[in-house]
């Protein structure tokens, strides 16, 4: 079974923040899919038909607890997890797919890595860089989205949501070629 997991903190306080961009694509999967959450401890869920989406409900720092668990209830091999998270080196708007790698400093990915004991798992990275790295990288992903900024994020949202189905349908490689290459929401 597929395990989509979208980081980010809990919270009202948090939830329309640049952090919270991976939670905002499962959430709006779940809402095309006609799915219903379900949980409370350290997970939200929502299962489909041959995937489960996953909101964890600790912060980004301890990520690597809910996505253990959710591997622990429905998980085979670590390579069916995918975690969608914010990434500070892709232009907003921008979405990659990735397979593995490194953490780029990402606390909730390092979190991750730790509590799964391997990077091999895959990403589906979310740009939230408006042209600039920030002096405090730590209070601008913590900030919400400004309301120009907002048309960018509903499309990077809906690639995220087509980077999921075509995981599934079409596999790693397939859905790497259609979505890492082209950039559509940059002309929103």
């Amino acid at each position: 079974m597929w395990i989509f997991v979208g980081l980010g903190n809990p919270g009202g306080k948090y939830r329309n923040t640049r952090h919270n961009i991976g939670w905002k694509a499962v959430e709006a999967f779940a809402v095309k899919e006609n799915l219903d959450w379900e949980g409370e401890n350290s997970l939200i869920y929502a299962l489909g038909e041959e995937y489960v989406l996953v909101r964890p409900v600790t912060f980004m720092n301890m990520s690597g607890k809910a996505v253990r668990e959710a591997f622990k209830n429905w998980g085979k091999e670590r390579e069916d997890i995918v975690v969608l998270h914010d990434d500070i080196d892709l232009s907003l708007g921008r979405v990659k797919i990735k397979f593995g790698g490194g953490t780029g400093g990402h606390r909730g990915l390092e979190s991750v890595i730790y509590e799964l004991g391997t990077s091999q798992f895959g990403r589906v990275k979310m740009g939230i860089n408006i042209g600039f790295k920030p002096a405090s990288l730590s209070d601008f992903v913590l900030q919400d989205f400004t309301e120009a900024e907002l048309e960018k994020v509903k499309c990077s949202v809906e690639r995220a949501g087509k980077a999921i189905d075509l995981i599934m349908k079409k596999g790693w490689q397939k859905a790497m070629n259609m979505i890492n290459g082209e950039d559509p929401c940059s002309f929103r």
